[in-house]
């Protein structure tokens, strides 16, 4: 089975996901308004999801995290280097310089684009 991660942003209620960075002039977050920047993206990754569920089903594992979950990124991680798909400094390069909104990774493995994602997955699964 290929393990695919994304690094995705979650809505919550506070400061959000840029603890306060994107707010209003006035100073304030509308909550209302919190998430916009993050929907033509999320919009995005779902339909990415959708076509790697149609093309390949059971054969590939979507796990989205939140970055701030450093807890969850770190075991998937770790169960990378477990089954040797990358070294534990590479992972350990991953986890520090590489948590940004929208990175994918697959076994492990840092994808820089949508192409990249489309045909590291095909050789991952041999179609």
């Amino acid at each position: 089975m290929v393990e695919v991660m994304i690094i995705r942003p979650e809505q919550e209620v506070g400061m959000g996901c840029c603890g306060g960075i994107c707010s209003d002039r006035d100073g304030l977050i509308h909550m209302q308004d919190e998430f916009k920047h993050h929907e033509e993206d999320r919009e995005a990754l779902g339909r990415l999801y959708q076509e790697t569920e149609r093309e390949y089903g059971d054969l590939v594992q979507i796990t989205f995290l939140d970055p701030r979950n450093m807890l969850a990124i770190s075991l998937y991680f770790l169960k990378q280097v477990k089954e040797r798909h990358l070294s534990f400094v590479k992972a350990g390069k991953y986890i520090l310089f590489q948590m940004k909104y929208n990175a994918i990774f697959i076994n492990g493995k840092l994808v820089e684009n949508h192409e990249a994602y489309k045909r590291e997955l095909q050789a991952e699964t041999g179609g």
